[in-house]
């Protein structure tokens, strides 16, 4: 079969369809020799006769009445194929994977679902998350996700990313404490107050900048206890163990009875909810979704 070459199935399909080589040469837009020596050829390979031809008519023999119920077949189900491909190659049907974080994608994801849903309805989304921003990153770099949703900034110079919004860094303190009723409260008051906070270790960007926010102030926190989640350390917070520095978004929550939120003063860097990808990747899936990112909140480059 190492001659057959597509020309001599449409050839054979336009004959067999047409019932006339002369029609089928008008079909194809082409000569009718063409056409009748595709079709001999195509015999050739096959070593079967696929029609009785006549003066009057040409007609299918029962090895070509078989070939032409397959390729039939065959030819819908290269069509699709084809068509399923162009889509894909325009990032309109297929898989895109995502990776997030917990409070950096609360306020971003559900915004870019449901957009990107409704302009991408055939694009399936794999997640994987919640991580940390570090995780989210490794994940990145080993290809195991197309787009990451986490903080900002991204210091690997083989990412790129844009900022989604900001947010600010909140002073969480148990309702019973004597800095609850203060409004304007200094990092400096804190050198002293047992911290709750997150893992030093795995990539939280939340603990390195709880850090340099304390560094910046002059003390180092004493932390008492390591949790993952923000939704963890305001309770713990609420407990009485401690107090904690967690990004502003739980104070709108419902889980929070029994705590305080205040402002930092001074805050040194605010933080920025963020979409990162692979720098060069040429995937038209990640394409589209930094269009939505950029239609739903108008990010500036990082």
């Amino acid at each position: 079969m190492a001659d057959l070459e597509m020309k001599h199935l449409e050839s054979f399909l336009a004959v067999a369809e047409e019932g006339s080589f002369t029609r089928a040469a008008l079909r194809m837009n082409i000569t009718q020799p063409p056409i009748t020596l595709r079709v001999k050829e195509l015999e050739a390979i096959l070593k079967v006769s696929l029609f009785e031809r006549t003066t009057r008519r040409v007609r299918l023999t029962s090895a070509g009445r078989v070939l032409l119920e397959k390729l039939r077949s065959t030819m819908q189900s290269l069509e699709a194929a084809l068509e399923a491909s162009k889509l894909a190659g325009q990032g309109i049907v297929g898989t895109l994977r995502v990776g997030y974080t917990g409070i950096a994608s609360n306020s971003v994801l559900p915004k870019l679902l449901n957009m990107f849903g409704l302009l991408y309805p055939k694009i399936a989304l794999d997640f994987l998350g919640p991580c940390t921003t570090g995780e989210v990153l490794l994940a990145l770099l080993n290809q195991e996700i197309d787009i990451g949703l986490c903080f900002l900034p991204v210091e690997d110079k083989r990412l790129a990313s844009r900022r989604l919004r900001a947010t600010e860094l909140m002073l969480a303190l148990p309702n019973r404490h004597p800095l609850a009723q203060v409004k304007n409260i200094r990092i400096q008051d804190l050198a002293e107050e047992p911290f709750v906070t997150y893992p030093a270790k795995g990539g939280f960007h939340l603990r390195a900048a709880v850090d340099a926010e304390c560094a910046h102030a002059g003390f180092r926190p004493r932390v008492v206890k390591e949790e993952r989640w923000t939704q963890t350390l305001v309770c713990l917070v609420a407990g009485g163990m401690g107090i904690s520095i967690v990004p502003g978004e739980p104070r709108t929550s419902g889980m929070v009875e029994g705590v305080t939120f205040r402002a930092l003063r001074p805050s040194q860097n605010p933080l920025y909810h963020g979409i990162v990808w692979r720098k060069g990747d040429p995937s038209p899936y990640v394409a589209n979704f930094l269009k939505v990112a950029h239609k739903a909140f108008r990010p500036r480059p990082e």
